[in-house]
């Protein structure tokens, strides 16, 4: 996989998912995040884990410090405000960077690296959905040239909806 300076992008491994939970956990009550402790679970976990669809960044000696997977969610699929030239997209989801790793640019290089390896599967388009209030990821997609497709409630939140066409 790719390899930073000091970080390395991997793929998931099944023996890290109390990790990755625990990654999770840590996000909650966090500016801007909507997760609980109902979502995401060790379910969206195994799902993530059995489609080869969790990835990390990690530093040099294996620890993970930040995640993000590229999810298969029909709801979100069919949202009507997404760009009609799409013909195979994929959406980018379940972000998060360790607290002591936020603020450096990590989120972006964990998104352009995911974005890399969708490319090589023949994907065009990638998709996101943010909590309005989730200002540093916001901030941070717009770095990275995608658009804001409009907003919908879905899953009992509001969401702003972010798309980038890649080539």
């Amino acid at each position: 996989m790719a390899q930073y300076l000091d970080e390395i992008f991997d793929r998931v491994q099944e023996s890290e998912r109390e990790t990755v939970l625990a990654i999770y956990r840590s996000m909650i009550g966090t500016p801007g995040c909507t997760w609980t402790f109902e979502y995401p679970d060790d379910r969206d976990i195994a799902s993530d884990l059995a489609r080869k669809s969790l990835y990390c960044m990690r530093d040099r000696e294996g620890k993970i410090l930040g995640l993000i997977s590229v999810d298969e969610d029909e709801s979100v699929a069919h949202l009507p405000f997404w760009s009609k030239e799409a013909k195979k997209p994929a959406e980018l989801a379940r972000l998060a960077v360790i607290q002591e790793y936020q603020n450096q640019g990590l989120a972006r290089r964990l998104i352009l690296s995911t974005i890399e390896i969708l490319k090589q599967q023949g994907v065009d388009t990638v998709r996101y959905l943010v909590s309005p209030g989730n200002k540093k990821a916001i901030s941070s997609y717009a770095k990275l040239d995608f658009k804001y497709r409009g907003e919908t409630f879905l899953y009992e939140q509001e969401w702003l909806l972010y798309e980038k066409i890649i080539e």
